[in-house]
């Protein structure tokens, strides 16, 4: 009798635990991957990312992502002041952006909260150098040109 007590109240907790951590706050996660669709409200974005794997078996996998009131949105873009906070010209420096200035094609890192499906938190936003610039060197705080690695 004892043991089948026991038994009853161990399978309840085994099937009582998972429903348990569901309920906790999920750890962010992040997505990156270019930017392939935006809700014309503005609520919504799909990305396109690429998983770890390699190879011509590398297939892309589109997360829809919700944005909230409060998401904050930065463009990472290169200093050209010379006197940038480190003191190096060339230093990346993050400028805000709403969401209707998210555009298909951006690379964008999402920092995302899932406790009720894939919500953001942030979205940095990477864009290519437009043509005529090269960001292959830039110049170190002493002057003399070094290639980026």
């Amino acid at each position: 009798m004892l043991r089948s007590a026991l038994a009853c109240v161990l399978a309840a907790l085994a099937l009582t635990g998972p429903a348990f951590a569901e309920r906790e706050p999920s750890q962010p996660q992040r997505h990156s991957g270019v930017l392939v669709a935006i809700a014309s409200d503005a609520r919504t974005i799909t990305v396109e990312e690429f998983g770890p794997s390699a190879g011509p078996d590398a297939t892309a996998v589109r997360r829809t992502i919700r944005l909230r009131p409060e998401t904050r949105i930065e463009l990472v873009v290169r200093s050209q002041d010379p006197a940038a906070a480190s003191g190096w010209l060339g230093d990346f420096t993050a400028v805000p952006l709403a969401s209707r200035e998210l555009h298909p094609g951006d690379f964008v890192t999402v920092t995302t909260e899932s406790a009720s499906g894939l919500v953001a938190s942030s979205i940095t936003v990477v864009r290519p150098v437009p043509s005529g610039q090269s960001s292959a060197a830039v110049v170190s705080p002493v002057g003399r040109r070094e290639p980026v690695r």
